[in-house]
């Protein structure tokens, strides 16, 4: 026979999980990292984006990565230019690399320097003729240890920053 004191504290444990159970799932529940663009956006056009700067690379860097970001958060299949239901272009407006911390003795010594690139970038919704999103100023940065990482490897972490900006800031509108 199962003593009634066992039956109420299985019962007890059951009920704790249950409610842990709830909590995690509507944590949980609100949180997602793909949205949903309007649903007769299917295709988009991105052209390699523009260069204001002297870094010859960083166009085609950031228009691939952002690309990639699209086809797969977005779930837009890529178009062409003249029948995408969506567009998104831009430029490099600035890119620069300066020092941010200094090692010990202060002087030239410095321990780390920061990279940071600089957009403008827009995403349109051409079948309604709207633009979805916007910035003049899409910026951000990273900062590295020049003795363990090259410039091009920082400024290709913000590129991957940016991307990752860039598809969430669109996705958040809808």
């Amino acid at each position: 026979m199962v003593s009634p004191l066992r039956g109420k504290r299985g019962a007890i444990a059951g009920l704790k999980t249950a409610v842990l159970a709830a909590v995690v799932v509507v944590s949980c529940s609100h949180y997602s990292t793909s949205g949903r663009l309007p649903e007769h956006l299917r295709t988009v056009y991105i052209p390699t984006f523009e260069n204001e700067t002297a870094e010859f690379y960083l166009p085609q860097l950031i228009t691939d990565e952002v690309t990639d970001r699209f086809l797969s958060e977005a779930n837009l299949r890529l178009g062409e230019s003249a029948g995408a239901d969506a567009a998104l272009s831009g430029s490099v407006t600035r890119y620069f690399e300066e020092a941010e911390t200094f090692g010990r003795g202060g002087g030239l010594n410095v321990s780390g320097r920061r990279v940071t690139i600089v957009l403008k970038v827009q995403f349109t919704d051409r079948v309604e003729g709207k633009t979805l999103w916007e910035s003049g100023n899409f910026s951000r940065w990273v900062v590295y240890e020049p003795d363990k990482e090259s410039e091009r490897e920082a400024a290709e972490r913000v590129v991957l920053l940016l991307a990752d900006d860039m598809i969430s800031s669109v996705l958040q509108q809808w």
